[in-house]
């Protein structure tokens, strides 16, 4: 897979530097400095992502502060057709207020574009460990090298577990209700969603595989689904782990929440795991639990059932090979719209049901 993402960057770093000690300043009410604003690499696929220090004097005593910044992508082809910040604060500010789901620490969100030129959102730096999407974990990187395989496996299952403890909140008294439309399932919303999301991200042209998933994904819908707030993007990619590697830190990433059937995040968190190993035709990492055991330790967590794995398991691969594909054609690798390897996994999936 090609490492060029479009991950639009910051042309004007001493600008933007000065524009965020302002803002920080007028929130805080004291002076605020801030050095250098890095844009890491290996992580993330759509919006920016900015890491600086804030500094400030408090009681004649200097305080530093480490920070993450997300700002909303500003680019002729995003991965996207748009982005709401607004909602993925608003999921990681109610979780973490509500819950003892692991979550950034927030500390504030704006989307008044005079600031900055785009919406963005501020989160305290979470120490710990993320595993590499650029190379993919199992091709280079800490958990391939420096863990062993029980850590991986301890790692592998706290995730799984902060992901059943998520799905274990009541929507509604999180505040999220008003992201179902009346009269349609949440399936059908979703549905719908992705196959606007075909025709605006192939711009007119059908993809063969996709739109073959998305027609048997829309005849053969399950019927009498819970509901729940699903990450939409549950991977250890999105995963900060604690340095011991024995617990979750913070889930990242919530840009794709939804209402949904929750065995969709375990489906998608398996899926891209195999898109990356056997997609790429490359084995999986020693210690990491198969899928079979992997849902088995969600059901436990959770309490919900997997009955619908299988569907969603399609669905999975029919988001993520659109996604990709759409990233193949914004960054002009037209030969890897129609045949990257999610499309051949997603494709193998859909001939071994038969659809």
């Amino acid at each position: 897979m090609d490492s060029e993402r479009p991950t639009p960057l910051v042309d004007d770093i001493g600008g933007t530097r000065r524009k965020l000690e302002a803002w920080f300043s007028e929130r805080r009410g004291t002076d605020i400095t801030i050095g250098d604003l890095n844009i890491p690499e290996g992580t993330g696929m759509s919006n920016v992502t900015l890491l600086f220090d804030i500094e400030w004097q408090e009681h004649g005593e200097r305080h530093t502060m480490a920070c993450v910044g997300r700002l909303q992508p500003e680019i002729e082809r995003p991965v996207f057709p748009d982005y709401d910040l607004t909602l993925q604060y608003q999921v990681m500010e109610s979780v973490g207020r509500l819950s003892d789901v692991p979550v950034p620490t927030l500390l504030g969100l704006e989307t008044d574009l005079t600031v900055l030129g785009v919406q963005f959102y501020v989160m305290a730096h979470t120490p710990g460990r993320i595993p590499p999407d650029m190379p993919p974990y199992n091709m280079d990187g800490w958990l391939m090298h420096e863990a062993n395989q029980e850590q991986r496996q301890t790692a592998w299952f706290a995730a799984v577990d902060a992901m059943a403890k998520f799905h274990q909140l009541d929507y509604q008294a999180l505040g999220f209700e008003h992201l179902g439309q009346p009269g349609v399932t949440p399936m059908q919303q979703q549905l719908t969603y992705w196959q606007n999301y075909h025709d605006w991200g192939l711009e007119g042209a059908q993809h063969e595989i996709g739109q073959r998933a998305l027609n048997w994904l829309q005849a053969n819908q399950p019927a009498q689904e819970p509901t729940v707030l699903c990450w939409g993007d549950a991977r250890i990619g999105n995963v900060i782990f604690t340095e011991s590697l024995d617990g979750v830190a913070a889930l990242l990433d919530w840009e794709m929440a939804v209402l949904g059937n929750p065995v969709q995040d375990i489906a998608w968190y398996n899926f891209l795991d195999a898109a990356f190993a056997e997609g790429l035709g490359l084995p999986r990492l020693e210690g990491l639990p198969s899928y079979e055991e992997t849902v088995r330790r969600w059901e436990q967590a959770s309490g919900f059932s997997a009955e619908h794995y299988d569907y969603y398991l399609i669905f999975a691969g029919a988001r993520f090979a659109l996604i990709l594909s759409r990233i193949m054609l914004a960054t002009g690798q037209d030969g890897e719209v129609q045949g990257n390897f999610v499309c051949q996994l997603l494709a193998r999936h859909l001939d071994q049901i038969g659809a």
